[in-house]
C-alpha cells in the first residue's frame, strides 16, 4: 500500500515539473518574436513636401582670358627712337598714345622728292594747257602754286573733259599722285600708337635697335575687361540665356566679382557633350588665365521640390512615408527636372506628402516604419 503511495505521488511530482518547465520554453519562444516584430518598425523621419517656384543655378568653372588682346608688328623697317614711355612689359598705355617711334628721316625725304617731282611735271604741262584746255588753267595754275614739297598733296583737280583726262594720264600725273598719296600713308605708320587702353604682356624689342617691316614687337592686353571661357553641360544649356547674372569667386584670392553671358557657343564639345560659355567680368583683382568658379542665376521653375539628390531611386522616384497609424513606405514616381551635384528638383509630389528623410540599404515599398519623434 505504502508502495502505490510513492509511486503515485512521484508520477504526480513528474507531471506537475513537466507542465513547469512546457510554460518556461514558450515564454522563452515569445522573446524572440516580439524582439523581432520590434526591429521591423524602423525609425524614420520625414520631410514634408512643399511645391514652389524656384531659381535654378548653373554651377560653373572656367579660365580668364582678355577681351581684347592684339600681338603688335611693325609695317615698316628702321631703327627704334626713344618715346615718352619704355616699351616695357607692364608698362601702361592710353587709347591712341604712342607705343614705339621708328626713325623715318629718310622716307621723309624720298616723299619730299617725289612731290618735287610733280611740282616739275604740272609746272612743264601749264603751256600746254593753256593752249589745249585754256578752260581748265586757272584751277591747275592755283593747284601748282599751293604744292609744296614738304607738305601733303591736296587732291588733284577734276579734268573738265575725257580728251583733258587723256592728256593728264600721258604726263603720268595720275601715277605720281597715287604714288606720293601712298607714300604719305606709309609715312604714318612709321609711329605706332594703342589701338585701345592696356598693358604690354610682351616687348620684343630695345630702344636703338633696328626692326624690319613685319617684325613681331610685342603683345598688348586690356586689363580692364575679361571673358570667363566655361564649359556647360549640354543637359544645363536650355537653364541659361544671353544676358544672364553670374556670380563669381576664386579659390586662391578673397571677392567675389558679378558678370554676365556675352556668348554662348554653336558647337558641342564631342568627347565632354559640353557647350562653351563666356561671360564678361571686370575688377581690379582679376588677371589672365586665373580660375574662376560660379554659379548662373538661370531661369526659374514653377511646382518643384527641391530635394537632396540621395532621395532619389534610379532618377525616377522617392520613398514617402503613407498610412496612419501604422506607417509604411511606398515608392512615388517623380520627374526629375534637374538635379546638381546635390540637390535635384522633381515634379509629381503633393503639397503636405511625407518624404523619408533619410535613405538606409534596407528600404523596400511596403516596410513597416515608425515617424521618429
Amino acid at each position: 500500500m505504502l508502495r502505490q503511495i510513492i509511486i503515485a505521488a512521484v508520477a504526480v511530482l513528474i507531471l506537475v515539473l513537466s507542465f513547469i518547465m512546457a510554460g518556461g520554453l514558450s515564454e522563452r519562444a515569445e522573446t524572440p518574436k516580439k524582439a523581432e516584430t520590434a526591429a521591423i518598425l524602423k525609425k524614420v523621419r520625414a520631410i514634408p513636401v512643399e511645391n514652389q517656384e524656384i531659381q535654378t543655378e548653373v554651377q560653373l568653372y572656367g579660365r580668364l582670358i582678355p577681351f581684347e588682346k592684339t600681338e603688335l608688328f611693325s609695317e615698316v623697317g628702321g631703327r627704334l627712337l626713344a618715346s615718352s614711355k619704355p616699351f616695357r612689359v607692364g608698362t601702361r598705355f592710353a587709347k591712341g598714345e604712342l607705343l614705339i617711334k621708328v626713325d623715318k628721316k629718310e622716307a621723309e625725304l624720298n616723299l619730299s622728292a617725289q612731290r618735287a617731282q610733280l611740282l616739275s611735271t604740272i609746272t612743264s604741262m601749264l603751256p600746254d594747257i593753256k593752249i589745249d584746255f585754256s578752260e581748265s588753267l586757272e584751277q591747275w595754275e592755283s593747284y601748282r602754286s599751293q604744292l609744296k614739297p614738304q607738305s601733303p598733296v591736296a587732291d588733284l583737280p577734276e579734268p573738265k573733259s575725257e580728251r583733258e583726262k587723256d592728256f593728264l594720264a600721258l604726263k603720268n600725273i595720275y601715277n605720281q599722285y597715287y604714288s606720293i598719296k601712298s607714300a604719305e600713308e606709309r609715312l604714318s605708320k612709321y609711329e605706332l600708337r594703342a589701338p585701345f587702353s592696356g598693358e604690354l604682356t610682351e616687348a620684343l624689342i630695345n630702344t636703338g635697335s633696328l626692326i624690319r617691316a613685319g617684325q613681331k614687337i610685342g603683345s598688348l592686353m586690356n586689363i580692364n575687361a575679361y571673358e570667363l571661357q566655361a564649359s556647360v553641360p549640354l543637359v544645363d544649356l536650355k537653364y541659361i540665356n544671353l544676358g544672364d547674372k553670374v556670380q563669381l569667386q576664386s579659390e586662391d584670392i578673397a571677392g567675389q566679382w558679378k558678370g554676365s553671358i556675352s556668348r554662348i557657343s554653336s558647337t558641342i564639345d564631342a568627347s565632354s557633350q559640353t557647350v562653351k560659355i563666356f561671360i564678361r567680368v571686370a575688377g581690379p583683382k582679376l588677371k589672365e588665365n586665373m580660375f574662376l568658379t560660379g554659379e548662373v542665376a538661370a531661369s526659374r521653375l514653377a511646382n518643384v521640390v527641391e530635394i537632396p539628390r540621395k532621395l532619389l531611386r534610379g532618377d525616377t522616384a522617392v520613398f514617402v512615408i503613407q498610412g496612419g497609424k501604422e506607417k509604411s513606405l511606398a515608392l512615388a514616381a517623380v520627374q526629375t527636372v534637374k538635379i546638381s551635384e546635390q540637390t535635384a528638383l522633381v515634379r509629381g509630389l503633393e503639397d503636405g506628402q511625407a518624404l523619408l528623410a533619410e535613405p538606409f540599404p534596407a528600404a523596400y515599398e511596403g516596410m513597416k516604419v515608425e515617424l521618429a519623434q
